[in-house]
């Protein structure tokens, strides 16, 4: 299978991972809502939260299909105080309420839940990976395009990696906080985290292909180069052996001009050619060549 081709079905897989991790509780139709990086539950009332890579949506236990509120969508956004207390039951009307719950969140430092967003340009990036990988198979000339989606799928890698680290990281001892404070609050993982680092690992095989590409081209000059350097050798070897091609006419008069094989040569046959003479040979008896005699007439005798 092609380098290329390899690349491109990765550069895609990767891509599509990645958007629709990006898309996940986005929209409110089909079955984006249930793409989600975390969700926090509520054992005590049965709600929950869904956080996705542009906003986060509460979700009662009446009906956990349609999101009851969402956070406004927007990259890069933060961790809700607000929505966090309504899910635990509290008051959203009560300042007080929501104060308490807001400095239990506070302590959580959930500061790095912002880092979310760099999940966003690995997605982009990889959109460069795959029209590289279309690209490079017929429009390559030189390594400009394998280039590009050399460097592409290595930022495209990097900021899935680390918005993927970011996230499992600050849920992790963050939720761990949140969890010893409230009752009856617990957290899963969502079909994003999963998909997100599919989507990298898919994108640094691309990076792989794009890598090998770029190190192992060769130019058409130099592929010109090469074949008439070969044409040379290949027709250097075989006019290295013209007499074992020639014909036998041609041996046998190269052994008989040759005056340390006259001796030994049997000329038992003679040797014919459109420009040869006859000449018999030495071996056969010789035949007498009898001169036609003249005769001359003077008068009535014979001379």
């Amino acid at each position: 299978m092609a380098l290329h081709f390899i690349a491109l079905i990765f550069s895609v897989c990767s891509f599509v991972l990645l958007l629709i991790a990006n898309l996940g509780t986005t929209f409110d139709s089909t079955f984006l809502p249930d793409i989600y990086l975390v969700k926090v539950n509520q054992a005590v009332n049965g709600r929950s939260i869904r956080y996705g890579v542009y906003n986060s949506c509460l979700y009662y236990k009446e009906d956990t299909k349609t999101p009851h509120s969402c956070t406004k969508k927007l990259p890069g956004y933060s961790f809700d105080a607000t929505q966090f207390a309504e899910v635990c039951g509290a008051d959203i009307t009560n300042a007080t309420m929501v104060t308490v719950y807001s400095d239990v969140v506070k302590e959580a430092q959930l500061t790095t839940f912002k880092g979310i967003v760099l999940i966003m340009p690995a997605v982009i990036l990889a959109f460069f990976g795959v029209s590289c990988s279309l690209l490079i198979r017929r429009l390559r000339k030189n390594n400009i395009i394998p280039f590009i989606g050399t460097f592409s799928s290595l930022f495209a890698f990097f900021t899935g990696a680390a918005g993927l680290a970011l996230v499992i990281v600050t849920f992790w001892k963050g939720l761990a906080t949140l969890e010893r404070r409230v009752e009856g609050l617990s957290h899963q993982w969502g079909p994003a985290i999963y998909l997100v680092g599919i989507g990298s690992g898919c994108i640094l095989i691309t990076l792989v292909c794009f890598v090998i590409s770029l190190f192992t081209y060769k130019s058409e000059s130099y592929k010109r180069e090469t074949f008439h350097l070969y044409d040379y050798d290949l027709n250097a070897s075989t006019n290295q052996k013209p007499m074992a091609t020639s014909s036998p006419y041609d041996a046998q008069t190269t052994y008989l001009n040759s005056p340390t094989k006259q001796d030994d040569y049997e000329y038992t046959h003679a040797i014919s050619s459109p420009t040869t003479q006859h000449y018999p040979s030495y071996h056969q008896a010789q035949h007498q060549t009898y001169q036609p005699q003249t005769t001359y007439q003077q008068g009535n005798h014979y001379y």
